[in-house]
Parts: C-alpha cells; sequence; structure tokens
C-alpha cells in the first residue's frame, strides 16, 4: 500500500508540475503579446486618430450645413405663410432666393451625402483596429476553436499597419480554406511576429527615396488536408552564419531596446503546440519566406 500511495503522490505531483509549467508558457506567451501590442502603441494610435480626425472634421461640416438648412427652412415656413394668406410680397422672395444663394444650397447638396460617406468609413475603419486589437489583448481560450485563418490575418494586417506602409505594400492572396480548430489567439501573435520582421527587415536596406517593398501573404489548402501560410518578404534575406540560430530563445541581430529575440522562439512553439510545421527560407539579397503549415480540423468553409 505504501508504494501504491508514492506512486499515487508521485503521479499526482507530476501533474501538478506539468499544469504549472503550462500556465507559466501561457502567461509568457500572453506577456509577449502584450508587449508587442505595446510596442505597436504608437502607430495604432496614429492609425486611429487619423480616420477619428477627419470624422470630427466632417461631423463639423454637417453641423455647419444643418444650421444653414434650418434656416432655409425657416425661411422657406413663413415663405408659405405668407402665400397661403395671399400675402407673398416680392421681397420675401427676394430674401429666400438670397439665403439659398448664401448657404450655397447646389454645394450642400452635392457635398453632404459624400461627407456621411467619410464620416461611415473613418467609423469602419476604427471599428476594423479595435476588432483586430481583441484577437491580441486577450488570452485565448482553454480549449481550441474552430476559426477563420483568413480573416485572423486581415486583422493582424490592420493593426500592425504603421510598421508597413511607409516601407512596404502587402500583396495578399487569400484561398478558400477550411476553418482550423486551433488557438486564433496564439496564430495571430505569430502572424504578427512573421509581418512585422517582413517590415523590418525590407526598412533596413530601404533608402528613404527608394521604391517601396513587398510583402507577399500567401494562404492555400494542401490536398492532404493542411493549411498553409506563407509571408515573403523583399528584405536583404537571413545571413547563412545565422540561419540555424533565428528561432533559438533571446537570439537577435537588432538594436537594443528594438527586440527581445523571443518573437520567432514562441511563434515556433505556439505552431508546434498546434502540431503544425514552422520553417523558413532565404536568400542573400533576395528576402525571406516563412512558411506556416498547419493540419485541418473542421469541414466547415471560411471565406477566402
Amino acid at each position: 500500500m505504501r508504494l501504491l500511495d508514492g506512486v499515487i503522490l508521485d503521479i499526482d505531483d507530476r501533474k501538478r508540475a506539468e499544469e504549472e509549467r503550462d500556465r507559466m508558457e501561457m502567461d509568457l506567451r500572453l506577456a509577449h503579446k502584450l508587449e508587442a501590442v505595446g510596442q505597436l502603441a504608437a502607430g495604432i494610435a496614429h492609425e486611429i486618430n487619423t480616420p477619428v480626425q477627419f470624422v470630427g472634421d466632417t461631423v463639423s461640416f454637417v453641423k455647419e450645413a444643418v444650421e444653414d438648412l434650418l434656416r432655409l427652412i425657416a425661411c422657406y415656413r413663413e415663405a408659405y405663410a405668407a402665400a397661403v394668406c395671399g400675402q407673398a410680397e416680392p421681397a420675401l422672395r427676394e430674401r429666400v432666393a438670397a439665403l439659398e444663394e448664401q448657404v450655397d444650397l447646389d454645394y450642400l447638396e452635392a457635398r453632404l451625402p459624400k461627407a456621411f460617406d467619410r464620416a461611415f468609413d473613418g467609423i469602419e475603419r476604427v471599428s476594423a483596429i479595435v476588432k483586430g486589437m481583441k484577437g491580441f489583448a486577450r488570452a485565448d481560450q482553454r480549449d481550441p476553436e474552430p476559426a477563420d485563418i483568413n480573416q485572423a490575418l486581415r486583422d493582424t494586417i490592420v493593426v500592425c499597419r504603421n510598421e508597413w506602409k511607409y516601407v512596404a505594400d502587402i500583396d495578399l492572396e487569400l484561398g478558400e480554406l477550411p476553418l482550423v480548430v486551433c488557438h486564433i489567439g496564439d496564430l495571430s501573435q505569430v502572424f504578427l511576429n512573421l509581418i512585422v520582421n517582413a517590415a523590418q527587415a525590407i526598412g533596413e536596406t530601404r533608402g528613404s527615396q527608394d521604391a517601396l517593398g513587398s510583402i507577399r501573404i500567401e494562404t492555400a489548402e494542401r490536398d492532404d488536408g493542411w493549411v498553409t501560410i506563407t509571408i515573403s518578404d523583399t528584405g536583404p534575406g537571413i545571413p547563412d552564419a545565422i540561419r540555424d540560430r533565428v528561432f533559438d530563445p533571446f537570439f537577435t541581430t537588432k538594436e537594443v531596446g528594438k527586440g527581445s529575440g523571443q518573437g520567432l522562439a514562441i511563434a515556433r512553439s505556439i505552431i508546434d503546440r498546434h502540431g503544425g510545421k514552422l520553417s523558413f527560407e532565404s536568400k542573400e539579397g533576395a528576402g525571406t519566406t516563412f512558411t506556416i503549415a498547419l493540419p485541418g480540423g473542421c469541414q466547415e468553409r471560411a471565406a477566402a
């Protein structure tokens, strides 16, 4: 009985140790995710501020336009009341015409509908950024769930737009995919790391007057049911001497303060945990391509 008790206690100790290790790994991933979002905060604030500013300008224009229209309506009502009573004097008609010219009614008729379109567009842009942020600012659910990989990529591109828009164009080619059973917040973190790394690689060698580089993102479903995501850049490539170390924890070629060296290590850990594979091909002077391969797991289709 003592031996049995010892075995049971040993199993319980191992289980508690594994649970503690899993909790610590989850906390580390979340901390790195929030760190990445924190580093993007200034750019995200700029991306939000721009549409908010033109929404504000548009609302100010609409407010002034409505005030002018209300004055014109009041004048119309006065003219209508006078006409009903048979007192529509020429002076009143002239005042209506003068007010129409003053408020520039033709201009308001042409510009007001477009102003509302601009305001709605700005609100949609802010909503897209906030929606994309939600995937990074929370811990993932404990159990994996079917998720739309293509939509996660779109959200990630929006969130980190300020990181790539000055150095590269995004070439997006999303195939029709099945929903993938996964922790989508963690995968979004991987996408974020790879896209930001691609933008930074292009930025390292691109001069201020050079044409924009290119980041190409493709998704596809293989014949065996696996889903692949490739992220390619036109940066300088990875030197042969360090290719064996790019997934090592804390290894980085970036300046102090610009990278902790954990991004790719955590990315590989996340993909491994999903039963997938993360690999890359690179040629010095010709760029780098990272490929994520994930097992399928849900027959329902996601929109391309």
